[in-house]
Formats: structure tokens, C-alpha cells, sequence
């Protein structure tokens, strides 16, 4: 469900609110092609305008309008980024783009399928060019399908069908390479589908540094829908 955004918030007097605010993610690379500065940046974005909205009674004894911006204080917020190595990640734009596919027609929001069927899923990674190459030689990327059924565990679910296998992979479900060898990283498999019902199909990137010892996991945006019924005869 998509809300507009509220312009406008009206809160009372000595009330203590806590105000969403949803920003996009950053680049990581400004304007100048520099490094940028996450910190001004999100300050920047996250800055409120607040104004005094004078009574009845103050308005006719000419109550003078209060005005101000309320923002996050820099310091603080770039100590937070230096405790934390993982809240860059979660703000600014991911260091790989994901894209999954199972060809369904553009026009349909979901591909329908008998049981017994099966689909190709496709999944595409690209590195963005702002990550330095000698960052990538250190690094390995995994991508990853991943497939459930949308109502696991409801209630309509016999015992039966909630334990026997409802899809099969054939193929290879992950793939690993060295990070600067994946420029433009594809990889495939097959999923055959044998029980009714609705399911999600992904893929994820992982990318792990040398040893192992740091990991980051992005997902592809948009899943695949795969909805599986028998036909009518």
C-alpha cells in the first residue's frame, strides 16, 4: 500500500511525536565524482521545518510566527557511522544491482502454471563502477535463487501437503566468482513445481571478503510470482 507523503504535520504544544521520515538511498559518489559525505547528506535530507501556528487569541493580539528546522546533529550522527560499519550499508545504494527474471509477459503481475511444470529463472548482477578495483580483487560475489510458497504453514494446508516437497531445483542454485571477474554476472536454473499453490521466486548476491570474515547479502528488489493450479477440464 503506497501513502503519499504528508507535507504538513500539525503537533501540539509540549507533545513529544516521533515523526517518520523515508529518504532514498544515497550515492555513494557525488556530483564532483569525490567521495560523499553521508553525514551532511543525510542531515540534509532528514531536516525538518517546524512553524508556530498561533491561536484565535494570539492572532488578534498580532502573536508574532515562529519559525526553525530541527535536524539531526552532525557529530553525532558521524560517531554513529564510525561505531557502526553496517549503517552506511543500509542508507546508501547497494554496491550491486540484482535483477531476477522467469519470463513471465510483462502484462501479467504473475505466471500461472500446472503442477509438474517447470520455469527457467534467470538472475543478472552488475557491480557499480564507483567500487575501486582493488576493493574487487579482495572480494567474492555468490549469487544465490531462492524460491517458498507464499502460505506456508496455513491452515488450509493438509499435513500432507505441507510436508511433501512442493518444488524441486535442477541445476546449480548458486554460483561463486571473484568480484572482479563479475562485471555483468548471469547464472540459471530450472524450478519444477509439483503442488498447487502460490510462490515467490528471488536471488540474492553475497559478497564476502578474503577469508570470509565480512559479509554483506542484497537481494534482487522485485520477486517473481509463480502460481500453480490444475487446469480445468
Amino acid at each position: 500500500m503506497k501513502c503519499p507523503p504528508m507535507p504538513t504535520v500539525c503537533v501540539t504544544s509540549s507533545v513529544c511525536v516521533k515523526i517518520p521520515v523515508v529518504i532514498q538511498r544515497m550515492e555513494r559518489i557525488d556530483e564532483n565524482s569525490e567521495v560523499a559525505d553521508i553525514a551532511m547528506e543525510l542531515v540534509s535530507r532528514t531536516a525538518l521545518h517546524w512553524e508556530s501556528e498561533p491561536t484565535e487569541g494570539e492572532i488578534a493580539a498580532n502573536k508574532r510566527v515562529r519559525q526553525g528546522r530541527v535536524r539531526i546533529p552532525s557529530r553525532c550522527l558521524r560517531e554513529i557511522i564510525d561505531e557502526h560499519k553496517s549503517f552506511s550499508s543500509r542508507i546508501c545504494k547497494p554496491p550491486v544491482a540484482v535483477r531476477v527474471s522467469v519470463g513471465r509477459e510483462e502484462s501479467k503481475s504473475e505466471m500461472v502454471l500446472s503442477p509438474g511444470a517447470f520455469v527457467e529463472a534467470v538472475a543478472h548482477v552488475n557491480i557499480q563502477d564507483w567500487i575501486p578495483s582493488h576493493v574487487l580483487s579482495t572480494c567474492s560475489i555468490t549469487v544465490e535463487f531462492c524460491c517458498a510458497r507464499k502460505d506456508s504453514g496455513s491452515k488450509e494446508l493438509s499435513f500432507e501437503e505441507e510436508n511433501n516437497t512442493p518444488y524441486v531445483w535442477c541445476g546449480q542454485i548458486r554460483r561463486t566468482v571473484n568480484a572482479s571477474e563479475a562485471e555483468d554476472m548471469g547464472h540459471r536454473a530450472r524450478v519444477t513445481f509439483f503442488q498447487c499453490g502460490v510462490f515467490v521466486v528471488s536471488a540474492c548476491a553475497k559478497i564476502s571478503g578474503r577469508g570470509g570474515l565480512a559479509e554483506e547479502t542484497w537481494w534482487a528488489p522485485h520477486a517473481e510470482t509463480i502460481k500453480v493450479e490444475k487446469e480445468n477440464k
